[in-house]
């Protein structure tokens, strides 16, 4: 008896069983998604200055709301008129602190890296 399950758990063993299923619902079709998130947002003076402010300081700029009301929307619309590329995503929690989202220098880790080291 075939099984009914397309996912096995056995990434060793890769397979086509996804090919079993029907098309997604047109609604699902994310193939053009990346290009058009943004193209149709529309921007409010005050984002626009902030954001302007914000590229010619070189400065990141935290954009904060509830959700749904354009934050993620708004970065996606400046990559896009800009030409900026993939919008890279940080998700926010109560656990990350400032330090891990700006940079950080470890030099001992960097030095190990120079001489090849590997931690086992």
């Amino acid at each position: 008896m075939t099984s009914w399950k397309i996912f096995q758990g056995t990434p060793e063993q890769p397979h086509d069983g996804i090919k079993r299923l029907p098309k997604p619902s047109s609604w699902r079709d994310f193939s053009n998604s990346k290009e058009q998130r943004g193209a149709t947002y529309k921007s409010r003076g005050e984002e626009i200055d902030l954001v302007n402010a914000a590229l010619y300081l070189r400065r990141p700029l935290l954009v904060t709301g509830k959700p749904g009301t354009g934050k993620t929307s708004l970065a996606y619309a400046v990559a896009k008129e800009l030409q900026l590329g993939e919008v890279l995503r940080w998700n926010i929690t109560t656990r990350p602190t400032l330090q891990e989202g700006l940079y950080r220098y470890d030099a001992i880790g960097r030095l190990q890296d120079a001489q090849g080291y590997q931690q086992y």
